[in-house]
């Protein structure tokens, strides 16, 4: 008799909620260093359907590029300037004042986006996020993932047990 491989329905459901326990601290993490002004960023932390198959259970999440570069540190270098109505919104969340050589903020965040496609933009700190918040999702978890697995492991057990016991009748 071939053995049938584990139905890992509970597990699965316990590694979504990571998925979703490690969305939300990632936005929390986002917020309290200050690295959420638009919050874009943060609302781009999309959790995906889990995909399975018998051998793995994938649950994708997804973010803006920007993502990596918030989270490691970054240097940026000449090319395409940034969109100016992100540089403006900025201007305007950060409360910073207009030079008086500017006639508005939407020709000062024209400069500034300006400058930084032709010069780049000096190294930026790393502001960590993906593995604090992965770390703490985890961790939160860990108890419930074992026992989800374990069920599931029983579960199949028996259903092997009962089958191969109709068998022998």
């Amino acid at each position: 008799m071939a053995v049938q491989p584990v139905k890992f329905v509970a597990l699965t459901e316990e590694l979504e909620q990571i998925a979703l326990d490690y969305q939300s601290q990632a936005r929390a993490i986002l917020r309290k260093n200050g690295n959420d002004v638009t919050g874009k960023l943060s609302n781009s932390i999309k959790v995906q359907p889990a995909q399975s198959t018998p051998t793995n259970i994938v649950i994708p999440v997804t973010m803006l590029k920007y993502g990596d570069y918030v989270d490691d540190g970054a240097e940026r270098g000449r090319g395409e300037q940034p969109p100016v109505q992100a540089i403006e919104q900025w201007i305007k969340q950060k409360r910073i004042s207009v030079p008086k050589q500017f006639k508005n903020v939407e020709q000062f965040a024209f400069v500034i986006a300006r400058s930084i496609g032709k010069k780049g933009q000096r190294f930026r700190k790393a502001y960590p996020f993906i593995f604090p918040a992965l770390t703490y999702a985890v961790e939160k978890n860990l108890q419930p993932v074992a026992n989800a697995a374990a069920l599931d492991i029983t579960f199949s057990l028996q259903q092997s047990i009962n089958k191969s016991a109709s068998l022998k009748k």
